[in-house]
C-alpha cells in the first residue's frame, strides 16, 4: 500500500524525492511506534493528534521542517481518496 501512496503523492505533483520521503516516514513512524501499516490505517484519527502542533509527540512531529505530521496528513488523505 506504501507504495500506491507513493504513486498517489507523484500524481497529485508531489516531487519524486519528496513521495519518497513520505512513504520512508509512515515506515520509520510505524517502526518507532511498533505498530503495523494495518494498525496506522484503522487508527489514523486517534494517532495522528499526537504529532500535531499540540501533540504529546508534536517534537517527532515536526521534524525535518514538519515531513512526519505532513505526511501523515497526506497518507490520511490518500486513504480518504478510495486507496486501493
Amino acid at each position: 500500500m506504501l507504495n500506491q501512496f507513493k504513486n498517489w503523492l507523484l500524481s497529485q505533483k508531489y516531487k519524486p524525492t519528496t513521495a519518497e520521503d513520505y512513504q520512508d516516514r509512515i515506515e520509520r513512524l510505524c517502526r518507532k511506534e511498533k505498530f503495523t501499516l494495518e494498525h496506522l490505517i484503522k487508527n489514523l484519527s486517534e494517532i495522528m493528534p499526537q504529532y500535531e502542533k499540540t501533540g504529546k509527540k508534536s517534537s517527532y512531529g515536526r521534524l525535518s521542517h514538519s515531513t512526519v505530521i505532513n505526511a501523515l496528513r497526506r497518507f490520511k488523505t490518500f486513504l480518504a481518496e478510495g486507496a486501493k
